[in-house]
């Protein structure tokens, strides 16, 4: 065994690959589309499929750190450790590359040289969007997130400059090589010091809003349900691993926002802000957070619809579940549930992964604020000790248990979409 390195030379007289190229070129394959937010199960398919088109067996085992890949054939073996992978985010333009690349290597004839030319474009790709515009266009995310949370527009307004002061932040310390979590963490504390500092100026205002939007963005979305759907399936170790990851992110997250509440002299208020808007405008603002995170997972503008139509779906789904009479939980099951059958439907046209348009459809909808407000109540608890009222500590566990039961149907309603067959299903990228 021995690590993923370029492949020596074919005799001339040899007219098939060796397994050293193939396990090669299926190992850069594999990593690529890890890292740019295809699931386990797709990167298995796609290595399996091309090692079968040059007449090999593969055996791939894809693990946390890497992928590790077995190939036999033609009386050769080769095992092989491939590079160990970056911090996964999502990119579809490099999925849509990597599909179109995967689809010319099953040819028995195909040119493995320019296979890997063509992979090295794809690792040396600059993103689609200048990042100022992803970072302004996450701003306007965070501020359509406050509104639908129940943010006043004033409210909502300072949200906009705490979005895109994080996403700033958080692309300058991932360009200088931070590890993703304390990038995150240092991101969020940021934008939240600036946040609970600007909405010091608006009378009767709690900056618990402003932060849980500005700090919803910088969630790893695409790893987490991608964690979900494979401790789902059979890949138990990488999606446990990259829920424990993620769930690390999203703690750093929440401490750095309180964190930075606490040092501007400032709480996470219990009560709410304004009322949600109502029904039209509520459409609006999730299509402004399904047209933001487009940008951010690199979307072409093609494509950028899908994004924006199960952002309102999610949110139009749950709020007419709940005007007939569904409670929150049952809402938001089949709401995510809708959401995700959709976002498989456009992922099959684009060929990529759900999760791409699944997340904006269910963001609208996740409790970060029922989840945030339990934060700070059990912050208050800690601080009073003995003479806690049993009114906080009631008020506490019932804002801890709806943000747990939301969450969970949210995850029960994406899994069963996901597992439900639908008409011309075949595994791709976009199953």
């Amino acid at each position: 065994m021995c690590a993923d390195q370029a492949p020596r030379p074919r005799a001339a007289a040899d007219p098939f690959p060796t397994a050293d190229e193939v396990a090669h070129i299926a190992l850069r394959l594999g990593r690529l589309m890890v890292v740019n937010g295809a699931d386990s199960a797709h990167v298995e398919d796609a290595v399996t499929s091309f090692a079968a088109a040059h007449r090999y067996r593969a055996r791939p085992l894809i693990l946390p750190e890497g992928l590790l890949l077995t190939l036999e054939g033609r009386e050769a073996f080769c095992t092989r450790l491939g590079r160990t992978i970056a911090s996964p985010s999502v990119d579809m333009r490099a999925l849509e590359t990597l599909d179109a690349i995967h689809g010319d290597s099953l040819a028995p004839t195909a040119d493995l040289a320019g296979i890997e030319r063509r992979l090295d474009g794809v690792e040396s790709g600059a993103p689609r969007y200048p990042g100022l515009i992803v970072a302004l266009a996450m701003g306007v995310t965070a501020a359509a997130l406050a509104r639908l949370f129940g943010a006043s527009v004033v409210v909502a307004l300072v949200s906009a400059a705490v979005g895109a002061t994080i996403w700033l932040l958080r692309l300058r310390l991932r360009a200088a090589g931070m590890n993703p979590i304390a990038a995150a963490a240092l991101a969020a504390f940021g934008g939240g010091l600036l946040g609970s500092v600007a909405i010091g100026a608006v009378p009767d205002a709690s900056p618990a809003l402003c932060l849980v939007a500005g700090g919803l963005i910088l969630v790893p979305s695409v790893p987490l349900l991608n964690g979900v759907r494979d401790a789902l399936g059979r890949h138990v170790v990488v999606g446990l691993s990259r829920i424990i990851v993620a769930s690390a992110t999203i703690l750093a997250i929440a401490f750095a926002l309180f964190l930075a509440a606490a040092i501007a002299g400032d709480g996470f208020s219990i009560e709410r802000d304004a009322s949600p808007p109502g029904l039209p405008e509520e459409l609006v603002m999730a299509a402004l957070v399904g047209a933001g995170l487009a940008l951010a997972f690199n979307v072409p503008a093609r494509a950028a619809w899908g994004c924006m139509l199960c952002a309102i779906a999610g949110r139009g789904m749950r709020t007419a579940c709940e005007g007939l009479g569904f409670d929150l939980v049952g809402a938001s099951l089949v709401a995510a549930f809708a959401t995700a059958v959709v976002a498989r439907l456009i992922a099959r046209r684009f060929r990529v992964p759900t999760v791409t348009f699944a997340f904006p459809g269910v963001v609208g909808m996740m409790p970060a604020y029922y989840a945030f407000r339990a934060g700070n109540g059990g912050l208050a608890i800690v601080h009073a000790g003995g003479a806690v009222s049993p009114a906080l500590v009631g008020e506490t566990l019932a804002l801890a248990g709806t943000a747990i039961l939301v969450t969970s149907a949210i995850a029960v309603g994406l899994s069963m979409a996901f597992a439900t067959p639908l008409p011309g299903d075949r595994p791709h990228f976009g199953r």
